[in-house]
């Protein structure tokens, strides 16, 4: 198995069918075990199953992994059925910071517009990535409240101050609103 995560999650539909493999990574991302699943290796890549395997007889190693492996593979296989969009509006409180950033970004992928109130509490996350996707997510499924929720007053983090200010002029033009970096001028 070789190639990127989008050619293992093509071949993993190929095999198993798209709505098999979405169903599975709904049940990894709502926290269902690894067991009686197919191998990691299909969408977390070469060593992934090894790698959980290894962690799950070193207790205190972390077991978020498949949780990301599969937001990442929703990023690739989809479907709105039952279920699927309320397992990513949830993995956005997730207690792994990387399992909430890559849900963040899949619901900037699939315009989850359900999950724009759970994203704008993800501006005030500990982690910049986390609030990076968070911002870039809502410039796609956020309204007019969220600009001043963008706003990027009080954060400390240069990198998430541009991602909120560029967020922020995204969502303003897709409501067709000012430019709202005109008014601080």
């Amino acid at each position: 198995m070789t190639g990127r995560p989008a050619d293992w999650v093509a071949d993993a539909c190929a095999d198993l069918g798209t709505d098999a493999v979405v169903t599975w990574c709904v049940g990894l991302l709502s926290g269902q075990p690894v067991e009686d699943r197919p191998s990691l290796d299909r969408i977390g890549g070469p060593g992934a199953a090894a790698l959980v395997a290894g962690y799950e007889r070193s207790p205190g190693k972390p077991d978020y992994w498949p949780r990301v492996w599969a937001a990442r593979a929703l990023r690739y296989a989809w479907h709105d059925g039952p279920g699927v969009h309320g397992a990513v509006v949830a993995a956005l409180a997730d207690p792994a910071w990387r399992v909430r950033e890559t849900a963040a970004a899949l619901t900037r992928v699939h315009e989850l517009g359900e999950a724009a109130g759970a994203l704008r509490g993800l501006l005030d996350d500990d982690v910049p990535r986390v609030r990076t996707a968070a911002a870039r997510a809502l410039a796609v499924v956020g309204e007019h409240d969220d600009l001043e929720a963008l706003a990027t007053a009080g954060e400390p983090d240069a990198s998430v101050r541009r991602a909120r200010d560029a967020s922020r002029r995204h969502l303003a033009a897709r409501l067709d609103l000012p430019d709202p970096a005109a008014g601080e001028r």
